[in-house]
C-alpha cells in the first residue's frame, strides 16, 4: 500500500516535474494548455487509459484547450507515489502535443 510523501521529499520530487505542476495543500495540481480542443481531448483520452490501469483517477476539468488536474490519494488524504507516477506520465504525454 502507498504511504504519504513527507514535505521534504515532496519539495524534491516536484522539481522533477514540469512547471505545469504545483503543490497546494494536500494536492498536486497541474495545468496544461493545448493548441485546440481536439488536442486537449486526445490527451485526456490517453491519460484516462493510464488512470484505469493504475486504478488512480484525477479530478480534472477541461475548458476548450485547457485542462486543470488535481491529484491526491483519496484513501490516505494526501500525495503519494501514485500521484507522482501519474503526473510524470501526464508530463511525458503533454510533450507529444507541445511540439
Amino acid at each position: 500500500m502507498s504511504e504519504l510523501i513527507s514535505k521534504n521529499l515532496l519539495n524534491q520530487k516536484i522539481n522533477n516535474l514540469s512547471k505545469n505542476w504545483v503543490i497546494e495543500d494536500i494536492f498536486l495540481k497541474g495545468s496544461f494548455v493545448f493548441k485546440n480542443f481536439d488536442d486537449a481531448f486526445s490527451f485526456m483520452k490517453k491519460v484516462a487509459i493510464k488512470c484505469e490501469d493504475m486504478n488512480h483517477h484525477p479530478k480534472w476539468t477541461n475548458v476548450y484547450n485547457k485542462i486543470d488536474v488535481e491529484l491526491y490519494t483519496h484513501d490516505l488524504g494526501g500525495i503519494t507515489e501514485k500521484d507522482f507516477e501519474l503526473s510524470y506520465y501526464m508530463d511525458n504525454e503533454f510533450k507529444i502535443f507541445n511540439k
